[in-house]
């Protein structure tokens, strides 16, 4: 897969790529994501004429456009949690907390899945319509804040709490939405704004910030993904979400390994459904979305890479 930008304006940028079949495509999106028009020479303008595996090379085409306008232009084209920085900078951010920390943000999720191979309780009941315990997948979506003391912030910091008439030393900010009213839960987040326009980026560390209710997914009665969604802390898009099947996770310190597997796991599905080779830290081979273990079951296009037995060397055609 190659592209190149090939024009851009206030609001559309144009995207020419070659996919891995050499058919030529003509991209054009607006600065959010949005495809507003796409050509291409390769196969059938109507998906219904086209073959289940040529309709996937046109979308993994319309990824790759996304991904590559958001490296060279770093406008915001992808979904968070189909972003393989931001789902990178999550698994980093986890592999930075304490012992403590860690349990205090996925303790929960732990024990939900040993309530499947132990006698512990539940923390979340399973939806009335779960037939199958074992076949439920979780879901916890996680945000990342910024680190305000080691990315030298902290007198700004300060400056601006207290033009906001906000409480601030370090470690007081809220870690869920649930910790503060609507009003001051307003006012941290304009404080977040006016902190981030002083910051420069590149000097910034992130960390993990919050993370949501435990979302249950199963199949309904026609088979179908259904989820039941939990509470979220944030009125913002998730930064990562962990799509995790019932399996025995271990200790906590196991289970963080297994999180840290799972989400570059996560990585090289976003990279294999772009039609890319993944770098090399993340040509792995288990579960990490699971709308990408559904894919490679079903096109002979992709490599089985979320089984266990799975071809880590099998090239992505």
């Amino acid at each position: 897969m190659k592209a190149v930008i090939t024009g851009e304006n206030d609001r559309l940028v144009g995207v020419n790529l070659l996919d891995n079949n050499d058919a030529e495509h003509v991209i054009e999106m607006k600065k959010d994501g949005t495809i507003t028009a796409h050509q291409q020479d390769g196969y059938a303008d109507d998906p219904d004429n086209r073959t289940e595996e040529e309709n996937e090379h046109v979308n993994q085409t319309r990824r790759f456009a996304k991904f590559h306008v958001y490296r060279e232009r770093g406008y915001d084209t992808l979904e968070h949690i189909e972003n393989p920085d931001y789902i990178d900078a999550v698994r980093q951010a986890i592999l930075q907390l304490s012992d403590a920390e860690f349990e205090q943000y996925f303790g929960a999720l732990h024990q939900q899945l040993r309530s499947h191979h132990e006698s512990v309780d539940r923390p979340v009941n399973l939806p009335a319509g779960v037939q199958k315990p074992d076949a439920v997948i979780y879901k916890l979506d996680t945000y990342l804040g910024v680190d305000i003391a080691e990315s030298g912030l902290t007198e700004q910091a300060r400056a601006l709490a207290e033009a906001h008439s906000l409480e601030y030393e370090p470690g007081t900010t809220p870690k869920t939405g649930a910790a503060v009213s609507e009003a001051d839960l307003e006012e941290w987040t304009e404080f977040g704004e006016h902190l981030m326009d002083l910051a420069n980026p590149d000097d910034l560390e992130l960390e993990l910030s919050a993370v949501s209710g435990i979302h249950v997914g199963y199949p309904d009665a026609r088979g179908e993904h259904e989820v039941e969604w939990n509470d979220s802390p944030l009125e913002r898009e998730p930064d990562a979400r962990l799509e995790l099947m019932p399996a025995d996770p271990g200790s906590l310190e196991e289970f963080r390994e297994y999180l840290d597997h799972h989400l570059r796991c996560q990585i090289r599905d976003c990279f294999v459904g772009m039609g890319q080779v993944p770098p090399e830290p993340y040509r792995v081979v288990g579960f990490g979305k699971f709308i990408y273990a559904r894919r490679y079951d079903h096109y002979d296009l992709y490599p089985q890479l979320h089984l266990r037995d799975g071809d880590h060397n099998a090239v992505i055609r």
